[in-house]
């Protein structure tokens, strides 16, 4: 597929869902502050606060008073999925980049990613080679790699990576065939730019042991996610095909 032209004027959004992260998240916004906001003109943060029970939304209203780059959504709980929806839904910008409020990937790799996507790329996605999570978890990415290559014939090594970076015309094409109840959209969208041939470049990012915060999804919820993830993945693959 035919890259689109370059906007002509510099612009990007960052999506942070965040939930109970009040230990971690003034770092977390302080990292995208530094290596992104800092070097990117007209560029913002949108930090998705999704129901959390702690103290991160009114330390994000604090940082959003200092720092009018800095946009908080408050919204009832409703998992990560639909929190990352509604940040993406909020973008303004010509470009567009998601990432987590966990602080396990580090941001000063940033320029790498920015210069790639430059040199007339659609997406810059980031592959964690060595990952710090729970051993279930590192099962079940094998699995979803598996499931990515049957159903999809695509096999993207870290399709659901939160260090995703592309133009609004991606996503813009991508998000009809993404439901408001989707569980990963980061996934899906993966998926629909290998399966429909955009330009992906992938970069490898370095991943760290959690600090702080909140695992909200355990290993049994965890399975019935994934089994709720795959019928989403079917019903997916439908729209896909339908859409041609």
């Amino acid at each position: 597929m035919t890259s689109p032209t370059k906007p002509s004027t510099v612009s990007l959004s960052v999506v942070m869902p965040a939930y109970n992260e009040q230990d971690a998240i003034e770092a977390a916004v302080d990292d995208v502050r530094r290596h992104v906001l800092n070097q990117i003109p007209d560029s913002e943060l949108i930090v998705v606060n999704d129901g959390s029970r702690d103290r991160t939304g009114e330390i994000l209203d604090q940082l959003a008073a200092a720092d009018a780059r800095i946009r908080p959504i408050h919204r009832p709980n409703g998992g990560h999925g639909p929190a990352l929806l509604t940040g993406l839904k909020a973008c303004q910008r010509a470009y567009m980049m998601l990432v987590d409020s966990d602080l396990q990937i580090p941001l000063d790799g940033f320029p790498q990613f920015w210069a790639t996507i430059q040199e007339g790329y659609d997406g810059v996605f980031g592959i964690r080679r060595t990952r710090y999570d729970p051993k279930f978890r590192l099962f079940l990415t094998r699995v979803i790699r598996i499931a990515l290559r049957l159903l999809f014939r695509v096999a993207p090594y870290d399709a659901n990576v939160p260090c995703k970076l592309f133009r609004r015309d991606l996503w813009t094409a991508a998000s009809p065939n993404i439901p408001p109840d989707t569980l990963a959209p980061s996934l899906f969208l993966a998926i629909f730019a290998e399966s429909r041939g955009y330009r992906i470049a992938y970069r490898d990012v370095m991943h760290r042991e959690r600090a702080t915060g909140e695992v909200s999804i355990r290993r049994w919820k965890l399975i019935r996610f994934c089994a709720k993830g795959f019928l989403q993945l079917l019903t997916f693959r439908r729209r896909l095909r339908h859409a041609g």
